[in-house]
């Protein structure tokens, strides 16, 4: 029954959003869940469109992060996920309202959430260098404005 627990948790959750959620908003929480497992977890970029940027308020960015913990929490040896919480990172030089799931422990330390989000501040900073270098390449190579579908 113990394994079932973190299963019986995410579905009863997703059910509860689906109840107190709009519509609109529960389907776009629900396929960004579904590409997130179907691309196998990990940092994925999402381009959402204008209507999608919308609903994507920071109240939906927070339900994705607690569903991601549950989602985690099915793997076997890492149900402590599920008991992880939203902890708001503030901004950084370059990332504006970050947002992390955290341990509880983690999300009291003011320090450590300091320390995170100037972590993912400097990450940020890198893929913003990565990108002007690559889209830099592409220009000059004559090859701006192709993107892939």
């Amino acid at each position: 029954m113990d394994a079932e627990l973190p299963a019986l948790r995410l579905k009863l959750y997703i059910e509860s959003l689906q109840v107190l959620m709009p519509e609109r908003q529960f389907k776009l929480l629900m396929d960004l869940l579904r590409g997130y497992a179907e691309l196998g977890g990990g940092r994925i970029e999402v381009k959402l469109d204008a209507e999608e940027r919308e609903l994507f308020t920071p109240a939906v960015q927070r339900e994705l992060l607690v569903l991601l913990g549950l989602l985690g929490a099915l793997e076997p040896g890492h149900e402590d996920r599920a008991d992880r919480v939203v902890a708001d990172l503030g901004d950084g030089e370059r990332a504006k309202g970050v947002m992390s799931l955290v341990p509880p422990e983690v999300a009291s330390d003011p320090a450590r959430l300091r320390d995170m989000r100037d972590r993912l501040d400097a990450a940020e900073g890198r893929r913003a260098s990565d990108r002007a270098t690559v889209e830099g390449i592409a220009e000059a190579s004559g090859m701006a404005g192709t993107e892939e579908s």
